[in-house]
């Protein structure tokens, strides 16, 4: 029997209908397993709450810091007030004797012989017999001793004292000038310690000017008692250190070596760049804690107070753990759900549409009064694509802030101050900020002489102590950064070109005063000074700021080296004019 065209043509579409495609298009629909939907939904729905409790997590581990922060915070601000409490006492006890018509009367005359027996003072010396009760009865004070004009010890509550020259000492030197002062030693001549001395002079009583001083070494144990840091339990450190980074007291007792440098450690850098703030770092130990730090008044001393990282970050860590857990005990009992339910409410009822299709395709009406509601799907899984790309977004957002913050944030490898790029990039925030802004530009003298000479070890030491006395000898406000190798330069807001001038001086005798031998040159290691400042307008830029400064450098460096140079404008056209510095050494060559 024959068939028609018409009938085979019939057939050919009830064949094709399953694949709801037409064979003379070539193309094959993509199938995606239903199963396989269902999983994927699983996983995004995961995801959602696992961003949920990571959030969570990230916003324990910051309250948690900054919990601690407070708290080591405000230990220091206790610990600081404990110490001016006991200079307090230390300076009234120190201008009491220093008024007392014994002391005065010893001072002005001149000591006796001393006994060989009593070596606390000559015989028949009340003021030095004085002495002792009183320091005796002051905790605060470990010893008094007083001093002539020539700086040797004319008696003293330490038997070793007597005798010592100690003019040397610039506390002896500002006394003897009539300023009281506190300094610390890295090394006292008596106990071979490192000490705090405080000193008060003595002047004549027909007000003819300083004629003794009265010192007094300061307990650092009531300083900084260690019941003080107890309270922030095991793991907890405190260190007192110097101007130059010298360990001068620690807790617990005994960590470390009295006198040890730890200049080169980044919480004890930090603290010798800044006034006081929080710093989460590697200890001397190389134990991660959060420390607080802060400068102690009147002084270049600083106070760090330092709490285990462990013990801040404990339960963020735990509750990670057992958020993982948790999430893993979710996870399988959403699998096997959807392997369970999911095939019986989901799968099965789409089978059955999908049957019903093909029912329908062969010609059975009815076939699609089955009710099942796969279309709820879509705009479920749309809604989840609008979250999945709103969170991807912010993820990116959150990486593009956290590399430039990193950017900004980075130090100089060498001497822990910040880098060339940290200096190009607070810069023109300054110049948009600041209603005026100087700029000085500072280079070290011959120091390619120095590095050829002592080598590139010491060479790099010498880099790192100029930084150090650079940045604890600058104002709070100021940012100083290495910005080549021995070129720094310090941004100055709100400062006009007197004041940077009076800082770069500061600056030139600092390093002067580090007295580094040079051998290859005038003796010691010197610095050059180029000053700029002006108001920041539309028409100038931060280029025109550096040219001058960098030109007022090389001004200093034809001077003769160790000199400081001022631009008396800021141009366009880079035209400068360089003014001499009228302060005594501020415009002579001092042997640099």
């Amino acid at each position: 029997m024959s068939v028609s065209n018409d009938d085979k043509d019939v057939q050919r579409g009830r064949r094709s209908t399953p694949h709801l495609s037409s064979p003379a298009s070539g193309l094959r629909p993509r199938t995606v397993s239903l199963r396989l939907r269902l999983f994927a939904f699983a996983a995004v729905a995961m995801t959602l709450v696992i961003a949920e409790r990571t959030v969570s997590l990230i916003r324990l581990h910051t309250d948690n810091l900054a919990a601690a922060e407070g708290r080591v915070m405000d230990l220091a601000e206790r610990s600081i007030s404990r110490y001016r409490q006991t200079i307090a006492v230390t300076q009234a006890v120190l201008l009491t004797l220093a008024s007392d018509r014994n002391v005065i009367a010893v001072a002005e005359t001149g000591p006796p012989s001393i006994a060989p027996d009593d070596p606390s003072g000559p015989p028949g010396s009340s003021a030095c017999t004085t002495l002792t009760p009183v320091s005796e009865a002051f905790a605060e004070i470990d010893s008094l001793t007083v001093v002539t004009p020539d700086g040797i010890a004319r008696c003293s509550t330490v038997p070793g004292a007597v005798g010592l020259d100690i003019s040397s000492r610039s506390y002896i030197q500002i006394a003897l000038r009539g300023i009281a002062n506190i300094e610390s030693v890295r090394r006292s001549l008596v106990t071979d310690k490192p000490a705090i001395y405080a000193a008060q002079p003595i002047l004549a009583q027909n007000g003819g000017g300083v004629i003794a001083v009265i010192v007094g070494r300061v307990s650092i144990a009531e300083l900084f008692p260690n019941g003080t840091f107890a309270e922030l339990g095991p793991g907890a450190q405190a260190m007192v250190v110097g101007p130059d980074g010298t360990l001068l007291t620690a807790y617990p007792e005994g960590t470390y070596g009295m006198g040890l440098d730890l200049s080169h450690t980044v919480p004890v850098a930090k603290a010798m760049m800044y006034t006081r703030g929080t710093v989460l770092a590697a200890g001397p130990d190389g134990v991660q804690r959060v420390y607080a730090y802060a400068r102690l008044p009147g002084t270049n001393m600083h106070l760090l107070v330092g709490l285990d990282q462990g013990l801040v970050f404990g339960p963020a860590e735990r509750a990670a753990w057992d958020a993982g857990l948790t999430m893993l005990a979710i996870g399988l009992a959403v699998l096997i759900g959807l392997a369970v339910i999911g095939e019986r409410l989901v799968v099965a009822p789409i089978h059955a549409l999908a049957d019903s299709l093909v029912r329908f395709g062969h010609g059975d009406a009815g076939a699609l009064q089955t009710q099942v509601l796969v279309t709820e799907l879509q705009p479920l899984a749309v809604a989840f694509e609008a979250m999945a790309h709103e969170l991807s977004v912010r993820e990116t957002a959150l990486r593009n802030a956290n590399r430039h913050l990193n950017s900004l944030a980075s130090l100089d490898a060498l001497t822990g101050i910040p880098n060339r790029r940290s200096f190009d990039a607070v810069l023109p925030l300054q110049w948009n900020s600041a209603p005026q802004l100087a700029l000085l530009m500072i280079d070290i003298d011959s120091f390619k002489l120095y590095n050829d000479h002592y080598g590139h070890k010491e060479g790099d030491r010498c880099i790192r102590l100029v930084a150090q006395a650079l940045a604890t000898t600058l104002r709070g406000s100021d940012v100083i950064a290495r910005i080549g190798g021995e070129e720094f330069a310090v941004l100055m807001p709100d400062a006009d070109i007197g004041t940077a001038a009076d800082v770069a001086d500061r600056l030139r005798r600092a390093v002067e005063g580090l007295a580094i031998p040079h051998a290859t040159a005038a003796g010691l290691v010197t610095i050059s000074v180029g000053a700029a400042a002006c108001h920041p307008a539309p028409s100038l830029s931060p280029s025109e700021l550096f040219v001058a400064a960098d030109q007022a450098l090389y001004a200093a460096k034809r001077a003769g080296r160790n000199v400081v140079r001022r631009a008396d404008t800021v141009a366009l056209d880079g035209a400068v004019r360089i003014i001499e510095d009228d302060r005594p050494g501020g415009g002579t060559d001092a042997g640099g």
